[in-house]
């Protein structure tokens, strides 16, 4: 019965990661002048089920993390939606453990977000979009 139970479970487990796409960019530009000042980004793109992809820009200054951006976007029928939040770390914050999978970081600031709902109705498109602070570039 476990063995079974195990087996479904694996079998289920490996359908889904097939539906998934991962991935990435790395980019890096260094500003001379008195002081060299290299900033990078980390960019990591997960295709979730069909249609859906989850990005995540981690923002860096020399070796210090500065910035993280995450955003969705997607469909449900003639309905586009995509939302996104941008976030400031403070220098000197690191993350402390909550749980066995989980971590949490103190002090993490909230910059901005937006939501955007289109629908496209024949050659029509309507489209709303809410945005709060300085929302992560779309």
């Amino acid at each position: 019965m476990r063995r079974g139970a195990l087996t479904a479970g694996v079998l289920l487990l490996g359908f889904a990661g097939m539906a998934m796409d991962i991935s990435g960019m790395w980019n890096t530009t260094l500003t001379l002048g008195e002081y060299p000042d290299p900033m990078s980004s980390l960019t990591l793109n997960l295709g979730l089920a069909e249609g859906w992809e989850l990005t995540t820009v981690w923002s860096l200054e020399g070796s210090t993390l500065v910035g993280h951006e995450i955003t969705l976007e997607g469909s449900l029928g003639a309905l586009g939606i995509s939302g996104g939040a941008a976030f400031r770390i403070p220098e000197g914050a690191t993350p402390t453990q909550i749980g066995p999978l989980y971590f949490s970081l103190e002090g993490l600031e909230f910059t901005g977000g937006y939501i955007s709902l289109a629908l496209s109705l024949g050659d029509f498109t309507f489209k709303l979009t809410l945005v709060e602070g300085a929302p992560p570039e779309r």
